[in-house]
């Protein structure tokens, strides 16, 4: 063992060991926070006895040799499915705001456009890519076919945006129609 006279003053010997005198103090401190706490956890644990009592006869309760999976299911309430959706967004009341969008003949102009865009976007770019294809790069320019296709296939792909986008301003234009027609129609009340 080392001398203690070498040793730092805020150092004791305690029961042969070295030991920090400051923190003692602290030591005690500690021991009278547990006696502080225990009434505590006394009641802490006296309500963990109780819940685990009461899932016990919870357990006794169910039915033995039934499968307890099959009763939660048939208490759980059924979640909405696809169908189940759309029809309550199809049945959901209509807002003021937005009854010009809902009559017949709204529905009727959205459809037609739908498949008209629809057929368009099919049938017109395979048009002008075999057009560009045969008599423009190949007849007129005198391209390579592979280059040919390549840049065939380009114009059709420009051609597929250019009529996204004229359905999309289609679209904006009939709202902005609508809002306006709604507009004017407060405006006269």
């Amino acid at each position: 063992m080392a001398d203690t006279s070498d040793q730092d003053p805020d150092f004791e010997l305690v029961d042969g060991a070295e030991r920090k005198s400051s923190t003692s103090d602290s030591f005690e401190a500690v021991d009278d926070k547990k006696t502080d706490s225990q009434s505590v956890s006394d009641n802490e644990e006296d309500e963990v006895e109780k819940t685990i009592e009461n899932r016990e006869a919870e357990e006794e309760r169910k039915l033995p040799f039934v499968d307890q999976s099959i009763k939660d299911d048939a208490e759980r309430v059924p979640e909405k499915d696809g169908e189940d959706l759309v029809e309550d967004a199809l049945n959901a009341p209509i807002r003021p705001d937005q009854e010009q969008f809902y009559t017949a003949e709204a529905s009727n102009r959205a459809i037609t456009l739908l498949i008209a865009f629809s057929a368009m976007m099919f049938t017109v770019p395979l048009l002008v890519m075999a057009t560009l294809y045969y008599y423009v790069f190949i007849d007129h320019f005198h391209l390579p076919p592979k280059d040919a296709m390549l840049y065939a296939g380009i114009g059709a792909a420009f051609v597929v945006i250019l009529i996204a986008a004229a359905f999309c301003y289609i679209a904006w234009k009939e709202e902005k129609d609508a809002e306006d027609k709604l507009k004017a129609e407060k405006k006269k009340e």
